[in-house]
């Protein structure tokens, strides 16, 4: 099983009168995760699933993602993955469907402690920018621990 963490895009800055879950990702933002995601395709050949955070930008990432890869399936938005996730339900997520190349869309800091979580079980100290994707595989399942980092690409860089 291959996990694919995602970290959504540039988002707009938090300002009063918008609350977090509803900032979109900027117009950068998104040119940025459509490059990334371009750039990807020379190391992923496509995902079984696609799940994300219900917050818009990560929605927003996940949308032009899927448009890149030309996914067929439904992308699912889930709580689990929202700020504050906990790597213990992507973990239960992952081994309950059927698939060997799954996308989890999320936020920071959660996402670097998941790769320090599947890779370790312990903290590794790591940057994990916007638009950046890390493939972490494991042999039989998903577990804290179990998975060896096969990649960390950053951002892909736009004119």
């Amino acid at each position: 099983m291959n996990i694919y963490l995602i970290r959504h895009g540039k988002a707009e800055p938090v300002f009063p009168g918008k609350k977090d879950d509803e900032r979109n990702l900027t117009k950068e933002g998104s040119l940025i995760v459509e490059a990334s995601a371009n750039n990807w395709k020379e190391f992923v050949q496509d995902f079984d699933h696609i799940f994300t955070s219900p917050f818009i930008r990560a929605k927003q990432t996940a949308r032009i993602i899927s448009n890149v890869f030309h996914f067929q399936g439904n992308i699912v938005e889930d709580s689990v993955l929202a700020p504050g996730s906990v790597t213990r339900n992507i973990i239960e997520l992952a081994n309950a469907i059927n698939g060997n190349d799954i996308a989890f869309i999320g936020h920071q800091p959660d996402m670097s402690y998941h790769i320090s979580d599947f890779i370790s079980g312990k903290e590794v100290n790591l940057k994990f920018s916007p638009s950046s994707i890390a493939k972490i595989s494991f042999e039989n399942g998903a577990a804290s621990g179990k998975g060896i980092l096969m990649f960390l690409l950053p951002p892909a860089l736009i004119k």
